[in-house]
């Protein structure tokens, strides 16, 4: 469906300067309507009021011939201006350091050799991450095993399996101290994450300019984890337990535009006039 070449042309406008958005005339009955939102097709028909050709550049934007691996890596993690693994090293020794001072010293004992993690260890922390999605197994602890036919050496290179375990469980995004309590005006189950998403956003802009056809699309996080906002959805075939997105997308290459997280009935905002 998203790649279908049927009547109906998507109209994809810009908000430039240079746009020539007041060339366009509304239909007639936009002006009857209460909503900023109007039918720009005939019901009987199937036909466009208006229909412009599409001549904007597209695709990739900023990437050069001769990019490693790993220049593609830091090209969704780094604008002129921000760059996510900073954030995430300040906000994980932030919550390092609030719970070294509140916890019971004795009670997790390989915390309380916590020391700072830094830019290098963190990007190291991500590698391995991501490795461990590629390289399945039963839990954290095997990557680090020393012998059998499954072994994974690179992993005792990087890090060792205590450090690993210690950033894993001060990784953090987000500050405490600014979220809002459950239960009082303002909260939000995505406090902790927010930051991320709203990173990613803005990088997937940047990065990439849309062709004219686009579709918003429902994708499933797996997870079988505790938390608010999981989600069973049967119809799912790749997983049917986890988070639920609503993602803008590029239909023909399915590049991934902007990402929302749904939140739950409670938690989601109504538009007034609408689903839009």
């Amino acid at each position: 469906m998203e790649d279908s070449d049927g009547d109906i042309t998507d109209i994809v406008t810009s908000g430039d300067e240079d746009s020539d958005d007041a060339d366009v005339e509304m239909p007639d009955n936009a002006a009857r309507q209460p909503n900023p939102w109007f039918s720009v097709v005939d019901k009987e028909t199937f036909e466009l009021d208006v229909n412009r050709d599409f001549e904007e550049r597209i695709g990739p934007c900023g990437f050069e011939a001769n990019f490693s691996p790993v220049d593609y890596f830091d090209k969704f993690l780094k604008t002129e201006d921000d760059d996510l693994i900073d954030r995430i090293v300040d906000e994980t020794n932030r919550y390092a350091n609030q719970c070294q001072t509140t916890e019971n010293p004795t009670r997790h004992a390989r915390s309380n050799e916590w020391s700072p993690v830094s830019y290098a260890e963190m990007r190291a922390f991500i590698g391995l991450v991501l490795a461990m999605g590629i390289v399945k197994k039963t839990s954290i602890e095997s990557y680090w095993e020393a012998s059998g036919i499954s072994e994974t050496p690179n992993f005792r290179d990087v890090m060792s399996r205590n450090r690993f375990q210690a950033i894993l469980r001060y990784l953090h995004c987000s500050d405490n101290t600014t979220a809002v309590p459950r239960g009082q005006p303002g909260y939000d189950p995505l406090h902790k994450i927010n930051p991320v998403v709203e990173f990613f956003n803005e990088v997937f802009e940047l990065n990439y300019r849309l062709s004219q056809n686009i579709v918003v699309d429902e994708r499933i996080v797996g997870f079988k984890g505790r938390h608010v906002l999981k989600q069973y959805i049967s119809n799912k075939k790749a997983h049917r337990w986890g988070a639920k997105l609503f993602v803008l997308a590029e239909s023909r290459t399915g590049y991934t535009h902007q990402i929302n997280v749904y939140k739950g009935k409670r938690n989601t905002e109504r538009h007034p006039n609408g689903q839009g």
